[in-house]
């Protein structure tokens, strides 16, 4: 409802031409929807930080999907980037706690890697695709499409939820139904098309740090070494990746 009413308060329609009919719903529901399943679902166990910080980790696997399908060619610089990212990795998830810790603390490192790599999917699917609709005018319908599976998935794996209402609640429904969703969305997507692709993944790169910082501060959760160690290669590892993408650029008619 909130992307509507987005699109209603800048005099536009949310609707888009039948080039955008395939890749709307895919986008909405890898990107969006099963994101919001597979990292809300591993949230309940590991620690939100760590979390993001895996997630993120879409950005590195974007390159060598992107090799693959779109037959681009890793620079060196890529190349060192991949490498110094995946030791990063290693060391936020330490195989040696995963070889001792119970299956469901594995299964959710699987979830977050997953969710990963569907952002790093659809990455390369949007940077593939020539759009016809605005940015605006696709987002509500990608939250549809994603929201709508994530939904039935909740009810069927947990069933009715028995909600508690409380302010704290309240201020988290309204943060994710407009902050986190459809401004989020409708934001990145204009960034991408207004401003340079490196501006704009050098900028996100602060998305895991205030992540794990916020994380810190508001349900203590502790800054090891290893952490912070992988951040600090995981952020060096991204950053080399974009600055050797010779390919990114501003989109001006779509982000093709």
């Amino acid at each position: 409802m909130v992307g509507f009413a987005m699109n209603a308060m800048a005099g536009q329609r949310a609707a888009f031409p039948r080039q955008d009919w395939k890749i709307v719903p895919i986008i909405g529901i890898l990107r969006l929807g099963a994101i919001y399943v597979l990292v809300f679902y591993a949230l309940q166990i590991l620690p939100p930080g760590r979390s993001g910080i895996l997630v993120w980790t879409g950005t590195l696997w974007t390159v060598p999907i992107a090799m693959i399908f779109l037959k681009e060619r890793m620079t060196r610089m890529q190349i060192a980037g991949l490498s110094v990212g995946m030791l990063g990795l290693l060391l936020v998830v330490d195989p040696r706690t995963l070889m001792v810790a119970e299956p469901r603390i594995v299964w959710d490192y699987v979830m977050l890697m997953g969710a990963a790599l569907s952002v790093a999917w659809t990455s390369v699917y949007i940077r593939a695709h020539k759009w016809g609709a605005t940015a605006l005018a696709s987002t509500p319908w990608q939250l549809l499409a994603g929201g709508i599976p994530a939904l039935v998935a909740a009810l069927v794996v947990e069933g009715i939820p028995d909600i508690r209402w409380t302010w704290g609640v309240v201020l988290i429904v309204v943060y994710q139904t407009t902050l986190a969703s459809p401004l989020a969305v409708w934001g990145q997507l204009e960034a991408f098309r207004r401003l340079p692709a490196i501006s704009v993944n050098l900028t996100l790169m602060a998305t895991p740090v205030v992540g794990l910082l916020s994380s810190w501060w508001l349900v203590d959760e502790q800054l090891t070494l290893g952490v912070v160690s992988g951040l600090a290669l995981l952020t060096a590892g991204v950053a080399a990746n974009i600055v050797g993408d010779r390919n990114m650029r501003p989109v001006r008619s779509g982000l093709a």
